[in-house]
């Protein structure tokens, strides 16, 4: 297993390593801003010709930062002279640093083959929390994605209205298009202000066989896009159920049938027992159930690995990406964790420079590495780690 597990991330790496080294092969948005201005000449006397406009064009790399003091806290006080920044290992002059309303894209798993622990009632409590610990002025777009993926709530401040979409368009389907998604997201951040784009993913990283091989695709894309990537994990909270699936004697649960339904059928008429009755004795829990079938017990094993496999993936992304993973061990913590997530989105800063290196003579779609460092003793700083500056 041990040996599976490190060839698993060594295939994650290369996976990664691709992604970035291939990003020429498909044009995506980038942190950079190049915004022409036209200068007017003074008019002329006697109508004589007018110069035509001058256009200055003026090169900008933005990059998501977070500060952390020396106790692991976000540190609201970061200021310019606390930052150094290295582009390709070149320093670089930061020219602002400022906070920015956020654009949230909650990109959600509903699939619901084997994971019991992963439900719909879970993933909207998170959602909910996330969503309410946000700010205010936050833009908020809300996706889902099973064996298809789908969009539940464009771009909006309402938080009404993303609730609304919690509360009434999860569905669970089988199937986990996660690569899909992914495309789907970076599609749905088009719209939205280069440097302020977060993407919260709140999944157990297992992908369907079919979708699969778009995921180094998916993942370039991504990585250029500039969102800011957050994971909120079911894995270590599937574990305790994966463990009871995979036992061959288990306590027996209730049947599957809704409790309304089984509550409205006939009662007990005259001296004989009714049919139904037996039905009722069913759904309740208790006894004991043995599970001989070994295919099934094989597929939720590869269930497992495949969960380990999609964490080492998204813990690469994310770190790429200037985000983290979280990997809660209850559903009680997930929702801790989900506020905390906001709260780090909230306190981002937005650090611009002009690039030594002029982005104009930048090959196409190439790939910038980015170093940010505290300056400050005691400060820690997370960020994107590069960024693409070729022609776009």
């Amino acid at each position: 297993m041990n040996r599976r597990i490190a060839i698993t991330a060594l295939i994650l790496a290369f996976t990664l390593s691709a992604a970035l080294s291939s990003l020429a092969q498909q044009p995506s948005p980038t942190p950079l801003t190049s915004t022409p201005t036209d200068t007017k000449p003074a008019a002329k006397p006697n109508g004589e010709d007018q110069q035509e406009p001058v256009k200055v064009t003026i090169e900008e790399v933005q990059i998501p930062v977070t500060a952390f003091d020396a106790y692991g806290h976000v540190d609201p006080t970061l200021g310019l002279n606390d930052l150094l920044i290295l582009e390709n290992g070149v320093r670089q002059e930061a020219r602002s640093l400022r906070h920015l309303p956020a654009s949230v894209l909650l990109l959600l798993d509903t699939g619901g083959d084997i994971n019991s622990a992963k439900n719909i009632r879970a993933t909207r409590e998170v959602a909910r929390s996330l969503v309410s610990s946000l700010g205010q002025q936050d833009r908020i777009s809300v996706m889902q994605f099973n064996g298809k993926v789908e969009l539940l709530q464009d771009w909006t401040t309402d938080r009404s209205q993303v609730t609304r979409a919690l509360d009434t368009q999860l569905l669970s389907l089988k199937g986990a298009a996660l690569s899909p998604a992914i495309d789907a997201a970076v599609d749905q951040f088009r719209s939205q202000s280069v440097g302020s784009r977060h993407l919260v993913l709140i999944t157990d990283g297992v992908e369907s066989a079919n979708t699969k091989p778009g995921r180094a695709e998916a993942l370039k894309r991504l990585l250029a896009s500039n969102a800011v990537v957050h994971v909120i994990s079911y894995r270590l909270v599937s574990r305790e159920s994966i463990n009871e699936d995979l036992r061959i004697v288990r306590n027996r649960d209730k049947s599957a049938t809704p409790d309304d339904v089984v509550n409205s059928l006939p009662g007990v008429q005259g001296p004989v027992p009714s049919p139904y009755l037996q039905l009722r004795r069913l759904h309740k829990p208790g006894g004991k159930t043995f599970d001989l079938d070994p295919a099934r017990r094989r597929q939720i094993k590869e269930y497992e690995d495949a969960m380990l496999e999609g964490e080492l993936m998204l813990t690469s992304v994310s770190r790429e990406a200037g985000g983290s993973i979280w990997l809660p061990a209850s559903l009680d913590q997930m929702i801790a964790d989900s506020a905390k997530v906001a709260g780090l989105i909230d306190a981002a800063y937005l650090v611009t420079y002009r690039p030594s290196r002029a982005l104009a003579s930048a090959g196409k779609e190439e790939v910038r590495q980015i170093e940010v460092v505290s300056r400050r003793v005691g400060l820690s700083i997370i960020s994107r780690r590069s960024y693409v500056a070729g022609d776009h």
